[in-house]
């Protein structure tokens, strides 16, 4: 009886998510997909599985793991082993075309998207609002994030990026100069941040954003929160979301691989690897 941990770069919460496991006595097995040949017998031998794979990961280097990880979670998916997070749910965390849409069909606020491309597009054939955001479909960590303000900046913007499907979406305005992320762990919500606008006017971790505890957020914000995970069948993610001065607000990203560094738990209060290893350990059990 095992558990086995699919990742592909060598981060802080990974190592402690399995010496956490193996304290608690469940034997756990990191499995490293960019450095290993990969061994499908023995992965699926595994009676849990532990999906790390950042969709971020060919833009930071790691293009094996990214290439071969679709297809070793779906042989992991049809062989009916439990998993966290699921190929389905790793489907909606490297499209967020494909998350707007669920999202969106279930009646919860999206930027809109004006266009789906890869390679050449003429801008001039898409009713393109300003200012307005160029991303990458799959993508993390704001790489190839640009927020922009013209057609001259958005044809600039084109010229630099690879070639991999983008989308060029709606801009929503942080009217309070924040963005809220909700980290969700199971049924319960693990914390929730103002994080407020850093770099390029973008936020999150890599722009420099300061972080605050974000007591009062809105008790509409946490149940749509929670509603997101389910229709995308995340177990462990966390979710970006902008408020207006309307008080409407929207959720601009989600993700299913969520990531800690160590200094985040003095921010925090507490250890977040540990929380998500008591959730795997509460489910291991429960199935087996």
């Amino acid at each position: 009886m095992s558990i086995g941990i699919l990742y592909e770069s060598v981060e802080w919460s990974n190592e402690e998510l399995a010496s956490y496991l193996n304290k608690s006595g469940i034997k756990t097995e990191l499995i490293n997909l960019e450095k290993d040949a990969v061994d499908l017998d023995s992965i699926l031998k595994h009676n849990l599985i532990v999906n790390r794979i950042f969709p971020s990961s060919p833009f930071r280097g790691y293009k094996k793991s990214f290439k071969l990880a679709l297809s070793i979670l779906r042989v992991i998916a049809d062989s009916n082993i439990p998993m966290i997070n699921s190929y389905r749910s790793y489907q909606y965390d490297c499209s967020k075309v494909s998350t707007s849409f669920v999202l969106s069909k279930n009646s919860l606020s999206v930027p809109k998207i004006y266009s789906y491309y890869q390679g050449d597009i003429n801008i001039n054939n898409y009713d393109i609002s300003y200012p307005c955001v160029l991303k990458p479909d799959c993508g993390g960590r704001s790489k190839y994030t640009f927020i922009l303000n013209n057609q001259e900046q958005l044809e600039a913007a084109l010229k630099k990026v690879p070639e991999v499907p983008f989308i060029i979406q709606e801009y929503i305005h942080p009217d309070k100069n924040y963005t809220t992320r909700v980290e969700i762990v199971g049924e319960n919500i693990m914390t929730v941040l103002k994080r407020y606008i850093g770099k390029g006017n973008l936020s999150g971790y890599h722009s420099g954003s300061i972080y605050e505890d974000y007591h009062d957020c809105p008790q509409a914000i946490l149940k749509a929160s929670k509603k997101a995970l389910k229709y995308l069948n995340i177990d462990m993610g966390s979710l970006d979301i902008i408020e207006t001065n309307s008080k409407k607000f929207y959720i601009i990203d989600v993700n299913a691989t969520s990531n800690f560094s160590e200094d985040n738990i003095e921010m925090l209060g507490f250890d977040p690897i540990k929380v998500m290893s008591k959730y795997i350990e509460r489910k291991y059990k429960k199935l087996f």
